[in-house]
């Protein structure tokens, strides 16, 4: 039968192509779930270093949180942070260098009372910190006080921090050596951990700081660095919280001793109020106790019971304070009003701190504007007779914190 041969080797063809096929199908299987592993493993790689730097960044804001509570006027500054470690013993010294501004070193871990951190090559976590938020600086901290780390995107070209909002602090996580670097012979040195491709420095406290990775112009990977920015905005606004705690529960002791009434606040222009506090064992105090005005900085002399580092850091002059005419000790004043309301609900006081400064604010001023952002808030400082007793709660473009008193 003359017609079977050929369906034979129709059949054969068949086959092998079905072979092929399926040789084909698996390989591309073992591809597919090769490169699946591949990439479940590097995302789980950047997940635990992306955790150990978010336990860093808390550690440091709790830590800064509760200083002022030590009983030495050296930490009677909430906000201040630890001096980085320069020895990885991690325990941070007493004290950083000034020179460049800046500060770098591993993160003092044992001083923070947190676990060994470290990311997903096993390297300990680095650390850049702002002169201005050192802890051996004697230098007020308060929503006025401005960090000096800029940071650049990995692309080279975009600033992160545009002037006047520079960071308080920087983690780094260094991830796995790069060609020259040597972390057994140099085990101490930022150069053998955090990278440089000029102009970019990340492993010298001047900088500039970039974010990584990037690559030179070969497409060969220059930084490495991973980076998580610690802004002022976010480090102030954390520190505020405890000052208008502080500063409603002064508050509360002055309305029960006075009848249920308020002090009169200090004045917005007042020269002391408007001065900066170089040092915090030498201040002045943001008062005008016993004036007739109903808009203003929180008056420091009329609340006795202001804890220190409240008082030493000038948290009067950056907090502002509006009181309603019929709940203040003296009503008066001609920009006195009985309608004060946020978002028309009556309040005795209104209590506002207005974060870190935005770019283009300049502190300490005696314009609203330069301490609030929404329109409802920064205009009660506009002349005696003009000045607005409605309020509003802060937007979400806004870094502004309110409180107040029905």
């Amino acid at each position: 039968m003359p017609g079977r041969p050929y369906l034979g080797i129709r059949a054969q063809r068949g086959a092998a192509l079905l072979l092929t096929l399926l040789v084909a199908l698996t390989l591309s299987l073992a591809l597919f779930f090769k490169t699946s592993s591949t990439a479940a493993a590097r995302l789980a790689r950047e997940r635990a270093t992306e955790q150990a730097m978010a336990q860093a960044k808390a550690a440091l804001i709790a830590w800064s949180m509760v200083q002022g509570d030590l009983g030495d006027e050296i930490h009677d500054r909430p906000g201040s942070l630890p001096c980085p470690d320069l020895g990885d013993t991690g325990t941070a010294p007493g004290a950083c260098s000034t020179a460049t501004g800046k500060s770098l070193g591993r993160l003092p871990w044992k001083t923070l009372g947190i676990d060994d951190l470290r990311d997903a090559d096993g390297e300990r976590l680095w650390y850049a910190l702002s002169n201005s938020f050192r802890v051996s600086n004697s230098a007020a901290i308060n929503s006025d006080t401005r960090g000096q780390i800029q940071l650049y995107a990995g692309d080279g070209t975009i600033l992160l921090t545009p002037a006047g909002e520079e960071l308080a602090a920087i983690v780094f996580a260094a991830g796995p050596p790069l060609a020259g670097q040597d972390r057994v012979a140099g085990s101490n040195a930022a150069t053998n951990y955090l990278d440089a491709s000029p102009p970019w420095n990340n492993a010298s406290a001047p900088g500039p700081f970039i974010s990584g990775p990037l690559r030179n112009a070969q497409g060969d990977i220059a930084i490495n660095d991973r980076v998580l920015a610690l802004s002022t905005r976010e480090l102030i606004g954390a520190v505020e919280k405890r000052a208008l705690s502080e500063a409603q529960n002064a508050l509360a002791a002055f309305a029960l001793a006075h009848a249920t009434k308020y002090p009169n606040p200090a004045r917005s222009n007042d020269a002391i109020c408007l001065s900066t506090i170089s040092n915090i064992t030498s201040n002045n105090t943001c008062a005008n106790f016993g004036s007739d005005a109903c808009f203003g900085r929180l008056p420091e002399d009329a609340l006795g019971t202001l804890a220190p580092w409240f008082l030493r850091n000038g948290w009067g002059r950056v907090l502002i304070y509006a009181v309603d005419k019929n709940s203040v000790v003296d009503p008066g004043g001609v920009d006195c009003s009985t309608a004060l309301n946020v978002d028309g609900a009556p309040k005795s006081y209104v209590l506002l701190a207005p974060g870190s400064a935005r770019s283009g604010q300049l502190r300490p001023s005696s314009a609203l504007v330069d301490y609030l952002e929404d329109a409802a808030n920064n205009d009660a400082w506009a002349s005696p007779s003009s000045g607005s007793a409605t309020f509003a709660k802060p937007s979400p473009a806004s870094n502004d914190q309110l409180r107040s008193q029905p």
